[in-house]
Formats: C-alpha cells, structure tokens, sequence
C-alpha cells in the first residue's frame, strides 16, 4: 500500500549548492532502486521533505534519515496511506528556496512562504496552522515544478529550480 511521510530537519553543516546537487542525484538513484518518490525542498539551514512508496520501504527509509548525523530536529509533519503519487515523474526533486530568482514567480514566493511557515510550526500552540500550511504547502510544490518543466521524468532535473545569472531566464 502506497505511503507518505513528510517531514522536517535541520542541516548541521553548511554545504553549497554543488554538494547538493551530487547528494540529491545520489539519493535519486537510490529511491527509484526503491521506487520511492518526492520532493526535498532547502530554506537556509532548513529542510522539508516529502517522500512516497511502500510503507516499509518508508520505514526503513525514515530509520536511516533518523541515524544520519548531517542533520538534526527531525519532525514529522504527516504520515500516513495516500491512493496515489504526487510526485510520480520524481526520485528526488531539489527545491533551493533561498536562492535569488531572476523571474518573477508568485508561485515560487508562496511555497517558500508556505515552507517557512511549516518550519516555524505555525501559531504556538496551534497544530491546526502548521497542518494547514503543510496542506497548502503540497498543493502548491506541483504549480512550482512545472515552472521548470516537470513533464520530463527523472531524477534531479533542477536542483535550483530557477538560477538567478546574467541571462535571466528559467533553465
């Protein structure tokens, strides 16, 4: 049965967005091994990840995030059985929020908001937030990657998503 687990960390060593890319494409060929997809998404020394596949192809997973010493607050956001993949085309797709963006995007300006907002845990005292924006926070990851093409499958295809550079562009 088809699972889902998203969930927050917080990177304990800085690393550039080159080392990223190479972790990204490694995890890639290791999920689709496991037929697991998703999104990882980066907001400064923060990150949110989605993840889909079997239940204990997930538990396993999860138990192996759990023991990596490069991160550190691990939290749930959600768990539980989905009918189907959002991310169905993606291994692992790296979203660099903190990146400057040369095109305007409101999409893009929303998700990091909404990301931001999932990493503050909404209101104190209030899960209803934190959930609400998770929720919002899934619906818009897919209106995001199809700014940069996400009708092709593969692994990471764009770790930056949009690059800010002289041409001003999307790549």
């Amino acid at each position: 049965m088809l699972f889902t687990w998203i969930y927050m960390s917080r990177s304990l060593q800085a690393c550039d967005v080159a080392e990223l890319e190479v972790m990204a494409a490694g995890f890639a060929r290791r999920n689709e091994a496991r037929a697991v997809t998703g999104v990882l998404m980066k907001v400064g020394d923060h990150f949110v990840q989605v993840l889909e596949g079997e239940e204990q192809t997930l538990l396993d997973l999860v138990g192996n995030i759990l023991k990596d010493e490069r991160h550190s607050d691990f939290r749930t956001l959600h768990r539980g059985h989905i009918r189907e993949r959002r991310f169905p085309k993606w291994s692992m797709r790296m979203m660099h929020l903190d990146q400057r963006f040369t095109v305007k995007a409101p999409a893009i300006a929303e998700l990091r908001r909404l990301v931001k907002t999932v990493l503050r845990g909404g209101a104190p005292g209030d899960p209803e937030v934190s959930r609400s924006a998770t929720v919002r926070m899934l619906m818009a990851i897919p209106r995001v990657i199809a700014l940069d093409g996400a009708s092709e499958p593969g692994g990471v295809r764009s770790a930056g998503l949009i690059r800010s550079g002289a041409q001003g562009v999307m790549r």
